[in-house]
C-alpha cells in the first residue's frame, strides 16, 4: 500500500472517530455552543409520595419550573419564595434520596446496603405535605416532567 494511501485511509479513520465524539458530546446534553438540552431550574410547590413508602416523590401545585444560572438559593431568594402563590404544574423528583431524613435515606433504592446511619447524609427538607422551593435538572421526555435535585429548602411544614 502506499504512503498516501495510507494517510488517506488514516485521515478518514479520524474524521469518523471525531464525528461519533462530537455525536456523543450532543446526546450527553449540550450542543457545541449551544444552550444546555438539560436546563438547571427551580420551582416552588407542595412535596407529595405517591404510591406509597416505597413510591415516587412529587412537587404538586408547583409553580412552572424557569431556568435559573445559580446552584443554590441564599435567604433573599427563600424570603421570595414564601411569598411566592403555588402554581398548577406538577414535577417528579428524582435524586431524592439526600433530601430525605435518614430513615427516607436507608429506605431509598439500595442506599442501606452502602450506607449506614452514622455515615448518611441526609438534609430532611424533602418531607410529604411540606411546601418546599427546589432546584434541579428539567428532565422532559416522553410525556413526563421531571426535575433531578440538586437543592431542596422547606418553606413551610404545611403546603397552604
Amino acid at each position: 500500500m502506499s504512503s498516501s494511501l495510507i494517510r488517506l485511509v488514516a485521515v478518514a479513520a479520524f474524521l469518523v472517530v471525531v464525528s461519533k465524539q462530537a455525536q456523543a458530546l450532543q446526546r450527553r446534553g449540550q450542543a457545541a455552543g449551544g444552550a444546555p438540552k438539560v436546563p438547571m431550574v427551580q420551582s416552588l410547590g407542595c412535596v407529595e409520595r405517591k404510591g406509597g413508602s416505597t413510591g415516587t416523590w412529587w412537587i404538586t401545585r408547583a409553580t412552572d419550573a424557569k431556568p435559573t444560572q445559580t446552584t443554590f438559593f441564599n435567604a433573599t431568594d427563600v424570603e421570595e419564595a414564601k411569598a411566592t402563590t403555588l402554581g398548577t404544574s406538577a414535577y417528579q423528583l428524582i435524586g431524592v434520596a439526600d433530601f430525605l431524613d435518614v430513615d427516607g435515606l436507608l429506605q431509598e433504592g439500595q442506599r442501606s446496603q452502602f450506607t449506614t446511619r452514622q455515615s448518611a447524609n441526609a438534609s430532611g427538607q424533602l418531607r410529604a405535605g411540606r411546601k418546599v422551593v427546589l432546584k434541579g435538572l428539567l428532565i422532559e421526555g416522553e410525556g413526563q416532567k421531571r426535575i433531578n435535585l440538586t437543592q431542596v429548602v422547606s418553606l413551610a411544614d404545611a403546603c397552604q
